[in-house]
């Protein structure tokens, strides 16, 4: 049985303040919370029976099912726990039969359905649903990035599948109250100010994607849609050479996003839309070694890029490679980190209103991750083989777009997330295209 020992408390870090205050900016405007969801594929049908009675035995009065944060007398926030069984009724199941096109599409839309569902509760932090099509099985996990970032949640999902790993304890971290080191806080905090002065300069205009008529807007139900690729063994390793050979070793993500980069490019001079755009990417900051402690709340932090319109593929690696050296050069990621701890004075309505005024006032083009390494190692889940594993995450309400890359069994995943009201089915359909032919391009071709 898993469980975990909460005689220490976990005081929340400045990042998972910010991603709380994202919960409840999304939930205002969406009637969703800052969520994701991971996708496990499997060659044959899961026994829902089996799957239910190992996570009731898993997830027995464990710690991360439900909680929510309290204020210490010192007012930096802390998490609670409410331990509670798991409830196997909880586990929605969907079966499709027949090898036809309807019964694709009907996987996808249940798929998307699936992201697009509500937790029960705002103390509610996972969720799972089970689908059953075309011999083969599809194991939804639901989390709120209150205590879950991405690596984590595929990690946390191995655990909970893991045969050998039944009966291991594990601790839920414990973490300091961090109310020291004032100076060096308020430091970060001018460091940041300056960064983001000079990235939002008074003489740029950033382009958005959502810049579309109000009857557009009307007529939209401000859902949130998914476009979903994995690139083949054959892709992915064209995308590896391309990367080597245009921005260098190790520099597989500023590849990518110089390729989505011009894919977005090119769909907003088709919208005759102009403008710098400005790109937040996630970091993680862990260390080589993936510990379990490391598997709860968010070991992350940001970056942020401007870049014109109208480069080439090789202009836009150039201009990110030399931000991404200047960033890390002057320790940004660090800063944001460090900075964020002298947010938690706020309580989180007054934050999240703080920050919602922000992201209209400074918007952004379009938001971007690469995980490089996965998190969940198994090769089978009760002798069913694992095919795939993609995460598919609620984009936050600004920029309303995201583009998310991750890797699995020497494949690459792609998701495009979006509001309805920022990007028609054709236009996903036309951003996935460009960015599927210029990622895999050979000049041979």
């Amino acid at each position: 049985m898993i469980f975990f020992n909460t005689s220490r408390r976990y005081y929340l870090n400045g990042i998972d303040w910010v991603m709380a205050a994202l919960d409840r900016i999304n939930i205002k405007h969406t009637g969703l919370g800052n969520h994701s969801q991971l996708v496990l594929v499997l060659k044959g049908y899961l026994d829902k029976k089996n799957l239910t009675n190992k996570l009731s035995k898993t997830l027995s009065n464990s710690a991360f099912l439900r909680g929510k944060t309290k204020r210490a007398w010192h007012l930096a926030p802390y998490w609670v726990s409410e331990q509670q069984n798991f409830d196997p009724e909880d586990i929605r199941f969907f079966k499709l039969e027949s090898n036809n096109q309807t019964i694709e599409n009907n996987l996808n839309k249940i798929i998307q359905d699936c992201a697009r569902t509500p937790f029960k509760d705002d103390k509610t932090l996972l969720g799972f649903d089970l689908i059953h099509s075309n011999n083969s099985t599809y194991l939804i996990m639901r989390f709120n990035h209150r205590m879950f970032d991405a690596r984590g949640a595929e990690a946390l999902l191995g655990y909970l599948l893991d045969e050998q790993k039944s009966d291991e304890k594990y601790t839920l971290p414990s973490q300091g109250a961090q109310l020291n080191l004032w100076k060096s806080r308020f430091l970060s905090g001018q460091r940041i100010n300056r960064f983001l002065r000079s990235i939002y300069s008074k003489e740029i205009q950033v382009v958005q994607i959502n810049d579309q008529s109000d009857a557009s807007k009307s007529e939209s139900n401000n859902s949130h849609c998914f476009h979903c690729f994995t690139f083949s063994e054959k892709q992915t390793s064209t995308i590896d050479e391309n990367a080597i050979k245009k921005a260098g070793y190790l520099m597989n993500g500023i590849y990518i996003l110089s390729c989505v980069t011009k894919s977005f490019d090119s769909l907003f001079k088709k919208r005759n839309s102009q403008g710098n755009m400005l790109v937040p990417i996630n970091v993680d900051v862990r260390e080589t070694k993936f510990s379990t402690a490391k598997i709860f709340f968010n070991n992350v932090s940001f970056m942020l890029f401007n870049v014109k319109q109208g480069l080439s593929i090789t202009d836009y690696i150039i201009s990110f490679k030399t931000q991404f050296i200047d960033q890390v050069k002057n320790k940004i990621p660090y800063h944001f980190i460090n900075a964020s701890l002298l947010m938690r004075i706020m309580p989180l309505k007054i934050l999240s209103f703080f920050m919602n005024f922000r992201m209209r006032k400074k918007p952004c083009s379009f938001s971007f991750s690469y995980i490089s390494e996965q998190a969940f190692n198994l090769k089978s889940v009760q002798n069913f083989e694992v095919l795939n594993l993609f995460h598919m995450p609620l984009v936050p309400i600004n920029p309303g777009i995201g583009v998310f890359f991750t890797r699995f069994n020497k494949k690459i995943n792609m998701v495009i997330s979006s509001f309805d009201n920022n990007l028609s089915k054709q236009d996903g359909k036309y951003l996935q295209e460009e960015i599927i032919s210029r990622i895999t391009f050979r000049p041979n071709q």
